[in-house]
């Protein structure tokens, strides 16, 4: 899926990392040392949330009720294979949602629409050149373009 790992040595680095490398994803261990993983995904949800965060741990069971509480998915370290599809739609979402400060753009001779900071020179539909609409919508918020 083209996703680059940053590793973190406790959940304190984890959420320092997700501050300062701004990933879009973030799989956390609950048993981290020093800020354990339900505590670090609290603080980054804080500070950051449109970051998607799942939880992972070897005793599943005993973390569910809170990672329900928080809505929060939480996989079983031992199966790897659920944890890598929920991180590769989670990646592809990303992938196709507009970034922030990114504009819907919207064709005015076919209707097409790309997301993008600047619009194209011609609609890759129609072909046509300089028929760009700007939607009002934004992915943080519904503020006017």
């Amino acid at each position: 899926e083209g996703l680059a790992v940053l590793e973190a040595a406790d959940g304190a680095e984890a959420v320092q990392i997700g501050l300062q490398q701004r990933p879009g994803l973030a799989l956390l261990d609950v048993q981290m040392p020093r800020l354990g993983g339900i505590e670090a995904a609290i603080t980054l949800r804080e500070l950051r949330p449109e970051l998607r965060i799942a939880l992972s741990s070897a005793q599943p069971a005993a973390h569910r009720r809170q990672a329900l509480e928080l809505q929060l998915p939480l996989f079983d370290k031992l199966e790897i294979e659920r944890s890598m599809r929920w991180l590769a739609v989670q990646a592809r979402q990303l992938r196709e949602t507009p970034r922030p400060g990114t504009f819907s753009l919207r064709c005015a001779g076919c209707g097409y629409g790309v997301a993008r900071p600047t619009p194209p020179e011609r609609c890759p539909m129609c072909q046509a050149e300089n028929t760009w609409l700007r939607t009002a919508e934004r992915r943080l918020g519904r503020a006017p373009a």
